[in-house]
């Protein structure tokens, strides 16, 4: 019993390294996911409405769907434009 305690405290703490490191809570993640669905679903929504001829439907759709996959990729947009800028701009 203490054997089994004493593991699941190492665990624990092995957890909360890895939480630290990774620096995003499951929620953004679960978020840019479901951003990243979103996009793939408008994109095939637009083809729908482009095959019906309904042209500016379909291209507002595909403009959601762009903003979407920018949405699920903020992270790393924010990294790129920070390393950018400290390139740019060196303190």
């Amino acid at each position: 019993m203490i054997f089994y305690m004493t593991n699941l405290a190492q665990n624990y703490d092995w957890k909360i390294c890895v939480m630290k490191q990774r620096k995003r809570s499951t929620g953004e993640l679960i978020s840019s996911v479901a951003f990243l669905g979103a996009a793939i679903w408008l994109s095939f929504e637009a083809e729908i409405f482009l095959e019906d001829d309904q042209i500016l439907k379909g291209v507002l759709v595909y403009i959601g769907a762009f903003l979407s996959l920018l949405a699920a990729m903020r992270f790393t947009i924010q990294r790129l434009v920070h390393r950018v800028s400290a390139t740019l701009w060196p303190k």
